[in-house]
């Protein structure tokens, strides 16, 4: 279900990318965060509904994050390896702590493509599920798996994984994440238009 696309020890700096975030300026995020209108109920992300969001909230569904940004973390041979191109890419790296879960969703891409179209309207449905064929989202996690980290889907959980591994979180998949152990989880994540 997340294809898997290769170990990258190899050519990734995890060493630097763990050291930055030993000093990072991270924000506090939820999964509920930014997702209801002016008025109470109105949800506002596609991928969620009210139910969704009656059990995850800031409470069991918290994470640090981080924009990485004016760091040259990616070789030219990562994007050539991955199919991918390095213009114009985003990368971000998210710290959860045990007990906290990302619900069920499926990533539509507003932090990489924006939240509206060239028209100055909000993406429809079916934009978002033709652009995000163009879009490669990767999945790296900065350590080998723990006890209670898992990466799900429907029919699929991921929970073994070492420090090097990526997989792609394919567009349109539904998925979510849990940690349900006793050690932060710590992951990187690349989005990019896909060469």
């Amino acid at each position: 279900m997340f294809p898997y696309l290769g170990n990258f020890l190899d050519i990734l700096p995890y060493k630097d990318v763990i050291e930055f975030t030993k000093t990072a300026n991270w924000t506090l995020a939820s999964s509920s965060d930014g997702c209801f209108g002016q008025e109470r109920g109105e949800v506002t992300r596609p991928d969620f509904d009210i139910e969704t969001l009656k059990h995850y909230n800031r409470n069991n569904s918290l994470r640090h994050e981080v924009y990485v940004r004016d760091q040259n973390f990616f070789p030219d041979e990562w994007f050539s390896r991955i199919g991918a191109k390095k213009e114009g890419h985003s990368s971000k790296i998210f710290l959860t702590i045990p007990g906290h879960f990302e619900p069920p969703h499926i990533d539509y891409y507003p932090s990489f493509m924006g939240n509206y179209n060239s028209e100055g309207k909000p993406f429809t449905a079916e934009e978002i599920a033709e652009l995000s064929k163009k879009i490669i989202r990767v999945w790296i996690p900065l350590e080998d798996s723990k006890l209670g980290h898992v990466l799900y889907s429907d029919e699929y959980a991921l929970s073994s994984w070492k420090q090097g591994d990526a997989f792609e979180l394919p567009a349109g998949v539904i998925h979510g994440f849990a940690n349900g152990g006793r050690e932060n989880r710590l992951l990187w994540v690349c989005t990019a238009w896909r060469s």
